[in-house]
């Protein structure tokens, strides 16, 4: 026997409660669905890993925690630290979950989607069909990492690889991250990635390494520890890594750091990709089906990535606004978020570079 509800969001990671607490708030509840628990991405991360971006307790002075999903909520308060780790960070999402009293089902994984001529969009679930109006996709993306055979991903802690030396694929934040917590072990590593993202700066942290990462680059400059080589990993077998200029012996397995690909989930069904990254109407609907919304890391419109939190909670009140005006609808709480710094749909604002 299949469930009806008005609105159905899928996954209770920073994205999706976000966008339920501000559905809540315009009198629009959704029914989130949850295969594991509320920010279950948070609780896998390795017990070192910290966000990048600082939580600050700004929130009455108009600046907003970066890290925060609600405008009166801030990490930083609530756990008194700048760099919080996965394991609060789950915590503070379920304080949210809380306060606003999120009807979520946890441990209900959805299997499948399906539009029918009359729009009704129809999940398949571990626990039965479930019916909907409108469906946003808040799944994130840590489930869908990179595969690459004879790689090893980090898991509970950096503590657990043996000490000796490590090749790492990817010089992204998660790769520098791993080159800079297998040091601080007593390891030694190389880092291969033809971008070179430790080579330059840019203004727009989405395109490259945040202050935070180039402050552990700093600290490991001279201590000899890590090895960098601007050059992709054309084979990398059980024993070596080889790029165009260097043969790598591998004491234990390479160590992926290259990311992620929802494409690979449901969502390249839900989704078009044309270009690697789902596409999108101005409103983050899917251009694919009416109706169906993506919030969270992998929202880009041409130039702007919206993959930091501080910048993707800028879309919720676009999501809700569109889902308001085609109910005929209004609410008060979508000029609270403009105000509050929660609301961007001008998108002309995200070009260009800092001068100095």
């Amino acid at each position: 026997m299949s469930k009806t509800h008005p609105i159905v969001i899928v996954g209770a990671g920073p994205a999706g409660i976000g966008m339920a607490a501000l559905l809540s708030r315009c009198a629009m509840p959704a029914l989130i669905l949850e295969r594991n628990r509320i920010g279950e991405s948070f609780h896998q991360w390795p017990q070192e890993t910290r966000f990048i971006s600082p939580s600050f307790t700004g929130n009455f002075f108009g600046s907003i925690d970066l890290n925060a999903v609600t405008p009166e909520s801030s990490p930083a308060y609530a756990f008194q630290t700048e760099h919080p780790s996965g394991k609060q960070y789950a915590q503070y999402l379920e304080d949210v979950a809380d306060f606003y009293s999120l009807n979520i089902d946890l441990g209900v994984d959805v299997q499948d989607v399906n539009v029918d001529d009359n729009g009704i969009i129809s999940l398949t679930t571990n626990e039965g069909e479930i019916r909907c109006r409108v469906l946003i996709w808040a799944g994130g993306e840590a489930q869908h990492a990179n595969e690459i055979p004879h790689t090893v991903g980090v898991q509970a802690s950096y503590k657990d690889f043996p000490t000796g030396h490590h090749v790492i694929i990817g010089g992204s934040e998660s790769g520098i991250e791993a080159a800079y917590n297998l040091a601080e072990n007593g390891s030694t590593a190389t880092v291969i990635d033809p971008d070179a993202p430790w080579a330059y700066r840019v203004s727009d942290s989405s395109y490259g390494l945040s202050p935070y990462t180039f402050d552990r680059l700093r600290r490991l400059k001279g201590t000899g520890k890590v090895k960098f080589i601007a050059e992709f990993a054309e084979e990398i077998g059980k024993k070596q890594v080889r790029t165009e200029s260097s043969v790598l012996d591998l004491e234990h397995p390479a160590i992926n750091a290259t990311g992620f690909d929802i494409e690979t989930g449901l969502a390249g069904k839900l989704f078009h990709f044309p270009d690697g990254y789902p596409e999108l109407s101005e409103c983050d609907e899917s251009t694919r089906y009416k109706n169906i919304y993506l919030v969270g890391p992998n929202v880009q419109h041409d130039k702007a990535i919206f993959c930091f939190i501080y910048k993707y909670r800028q879309r919720f009140a676009v999501v809700a606004r569109e889902i308001l005006s085609r109910w005929g609808e209004q609410s008060p709480v979508i000029d609270d978020y403009a105000d509050k710094g929660f609301l961007l749909d001008d998108l002309s604002c995200c070009d260009g570079e800092c001068v100095c």
